[in-house]
């Protein structure tokens, strides 16, 4: 096995995390809405829209109201939502500027455009990423095999040399079918040591 010589990281929640519960249930609880419903539409094509800039913030409230029969008023909760909602974790924050010491870091993000402005503002990352692509810069989403291969391209390594850490099953898989060893993140503790295994190797 070759030596790890990045780790690459997803963003929401992984390393911001809502203030209680997942995305999908405190949105269906901030909008009173029913689960099935905003699971449904965050899996919808205008939500990869949304992520890869194609359409902008109101635009996708609409359509998210729209869907809901919900009035356009409530467009004010989704726009404290998408900020107030969510923390960055800081010991994850740390942990990751702690092995930046010794590994290349990257954010990869299927993320719309305002998460620049976020991380100038509330989601501070404090210089802990040597390289982040977000899907509203590069229009391509995970698990697409060629955000990974734009990924190892930016970093310069191959694909055994890296390692990529996502809380969602499906975009690991679609990494370690390149040949990125992947993590999927179940909690701080245990994604801090499984990687600690991999990086002592």
């Amino acid at each position: 096995m070759s030596q790890i010589k990045a780790v690459i990281w997803d963003l929401a929640g992984v390393v911001l995390h809502a203030v209680k519960g997942t995305f999908s249930t405190l949105l269906a609880e901030r909008l009173d809405a029913p689960l099935a419903e905003i699971e449904r539409l965050m899996g919808s094509k205008e939500n990869n829209l949304w992520d890869i800039n194609e359409i902008d913030d109101d635009a996708y409230y609409t359509f998210l109201l729209k869907e809901l029969n919900m009035p356009m008023e409530k467009k004010a909760i989704l726009r404290k939502f998408v900020l107030d909602d969510f923390y960055i974790d800081q010991e994850m924050l740390a942990y990751i500027k702690k092995i930046q010491e010794t590994v290349t870091t990257m954010l990869l993000t299927n993320f719309p455009a305002h998460v620049h402005d976020f991380m100038k503002t509330d989601w501070i990352v404090d210089g802990a990423f040597d390289h982040i692509i977000a899907s509203c810069d590069v229009k391509l989403i995970k698990p697409d095999p060629a955000i990974y291969t734009l990924a190892l391209e930016r970093l310069g390594y191959e694909a055994e040399e890296c390692v990529f850490i996502d809380d969602r099953e499906v975009n690991v898989k679609a990494a370690q079918e390149l040949g990125i060893t992947g993590i999927v993140f179940q909690g701080k503790s245990q994604t801090m040591s499984d990687l600690d295994t991999l990086l002592q190797k």
